[in-house]
């Protein structure tokens, strides 16, 4: 007998959106409302490689074709010319990072979609659209699609912390073009944006909050390794039941993660092959290479230890040079020396990045963290746990299978569901926040030292911001006439020292505007240095 439908059911996806490297994935999770403890993970994906089927999260990746329909993820038949690293594109030019803009891999997606004529809020609105569409397969296969067609949509999308704010309007024009908003009979889709570090933290909070030796004052670094970026931040434990955490120390993080691995790995390769030899090797041979040899071989199992790993060379490369480990003339072996070399570079620039974290939390704090929590693809490396646990002094924690790849979209999902009333067995809230930027308006208060373009400021970055009270500050304006429309512009600062006094040059953040019928006879005057009376608003 089918389960009666309850008034309110709600599924919450969670959608991380790989974004800075062409070893880029995206990843998708969900609650329902009826079960809301029980967050699962979407997989089951088409594919053309192996071990990909069942993985947990999915390429970002299209491929556009005139004769056939679009493939995307890991359906892309290999050797087809792919479409990457285009959600880099949502960027202005200037905000985009100079040594990836430089990148062959951007420039080639800049030319591709200026081909096809589309631009990248259509690209990624593809690409959420066949992600979408594949999610919402599975969760009717797991649900029934009865109780999925009943059930209101409440989606959250992870981004960057450090993009800026007109990035979540081009974001959301995707989303539109995705169908993600499409009207449905039982209500309105609902969507929201959560930065990736704080997703991370959450699902990473969720999985620890167990754990008995964690208590109330402990503070935990969360390293999120990725694919492109590795972004560090760090929380305070204010209790454990409920389970409230604050943020200590603000995020940052820096271009270090899994894809300049691949890339270290790759020259090992070709400096031991024949030379010359590796420039016959394929797009579609490589992709498959690097899968079967590196991804699903090597990186997964590589903790220094003492080891010789043989490789299978792709079939049109003719080996490595005589004399040079030669097996076979299509395999080769590499020492454990040989694969730390890779390692050493990627895992120093981490450790640097972790051990800055610790010195701020000791900083503030005057002591140094409990925890380091590793997540993220990259979190998930053996090596890169041993080196942390042994050079830092802080007990570093990890956990397994799949976990630390799903943290984001899986945090996505538990912002989503604490959002929304949540059952004390799922209490992982955030108590309070870092301001990431400083905000301000202007004052044009005329006893103002300072000028008339001076900005007052509303929150300084770096200043703490309680979850549940909202920052106030008073504004007042003077007048000797009637009131008309009124209007502030809001602007913001990502420097670590605001500026005192704004420049026609700097645009606002925004303009808020409003009307109301104001009697200005009931209105307290102010008696300015002219001897003039008039009224303050």
């Amino acid at each position: 007998m089918a389960a009666e439908t309850r008034t309110g059911d709600v599924i919450t996806i969670g959608i991380d959106f790989g974004t800075t490297n062409s070893a880029s994935y995206s990843g998708i999770a969900w609650a329902s409302s009826r079960n809301p403890t029980s967050i699962e993970v979407v997989g089951d994906w088409k594919t053309v490689l192996d071990h990909s089927s069942d993985a947990q999260k999915v390429p970002t990746q299209l491929c556009y074709s005139s004769d056939r329909d679009t493939s995307w993820g890991y359906s892309i038949p290999a050797g087809e010319d792919t479409l990457k690293w285009f959600k880099l594109l949502i960027l202005d030019e200037e905000d985009i990072p100079t040594d990836i803009a430089n990148s062959s891999q951007l420039q080639h997606t800049r030319k591709l979609l200026e081909t096809m004529k589309k631009d990248p809020v259509d690209a990624i609105g593809c690409f959420l659209r066949y992600i979408w569409n594949h999610a919402i397969s599975c969760i009717a296969r797991s649900i029934g699609r009865e109780l999925l067609q009943k059930s209101r949509f409440h989606v959250v999308l992870t981004i960057p912390a450090v993009w800026p704010p007109y990035t979540r309007q081009r974001m959301m024009q995707a989303v539109r073009a995705s169908g993600i908003l499409n009207p449905r009979d039982c209500g309105n889709t609902t969507v929201r944006f959560i930065s990736e570090p704080e997703a991370a933290a959450l699902s990473t909070m969720w999985d620890v909050s167990d754990t008995s030796t964690v208590k109330a004052g402990d503070t935990m670094v969360i390293c999120d390794a990725g694919g492109g970026t590795v972004d560090l931040i760090s929380y305070v434990i204010e209790s454990t039941h409920p389970f409230v955490v604050k943020e200590c120390v603000g995020g940052y993080g820096e271009l270090c993660g899994g894809v300049f691995l691949d890339e270290e790995f790759l020259k090992l390769i070709r400096d031991k092959v024949t030379p010359g030899s590796w420039s016959s090797v394929g797009i579609a041979e490589l992709g498959k290479f690097l899968n079967d040899e590196w991804e699903y071989a090597i990186k997964p199992q590589f903790s220094n230890q003492k080891q010789t790993w043989q490789v299978g060379l792709p079939e049109s490369c003719s080996g490595p040079t005589p004399g040079r480990n030669l097996k076979r003339r299509k395999t080769i072996d590499l020492s454990s020396d040989e694969i730390f070399s890779v390692y050493n570079p990627i895992i120093s620039k981490i450790e640097n990045l972790v051990r800055s974290q610790i010195n701020a939390v000791q900083k503030k704090l005057q002591k140094s963290p409990n925890y380091i929590v590793l997540v993220g693809g990259f979190g998930r490396s053996p090596y890169l746990l041993t080196r942390l646990d042994t050079n830092l002094g802080v007990k570093v924690l990890q956990s397994q299978e799949d976990k630390p790849w799903t943290a984001i979209c899986r945090g996505a999902v538990i912002c989503g569901i604490t959002g929304h009333s949540p059952p004390p067995s799922l209490g992982v809230e955030i108590g309070a926040r870092i301001a990431g930027r400083s905000y301000g308006g202007i004052d044009k208060h005329p006893i103002s030292a300072r000028g008339a373009s001076c900005i007052r400021e509303v929150l300084v970055r770096g200043e703490d911001m309680l979850t549940k009270k909202r920052v106030r500050c008073r504004f007042s304006r003077l007048y000797s006439g009637c009131i008309g429309e009124i209007q502030d512009r809001i602007f913001a600062c990502s420097e670590s020292a605001p500026p005192e006094v704004w420049k026609p040059s700097d645009g606002p953040l925004c303009v808020i505007r409003w009307t109301r019928d104001i009697d200005i006879e009931s209105l307290p005057t102010y008696t300015n240095p002219l001897g003039k009376n008039p009224s303050q608003a």
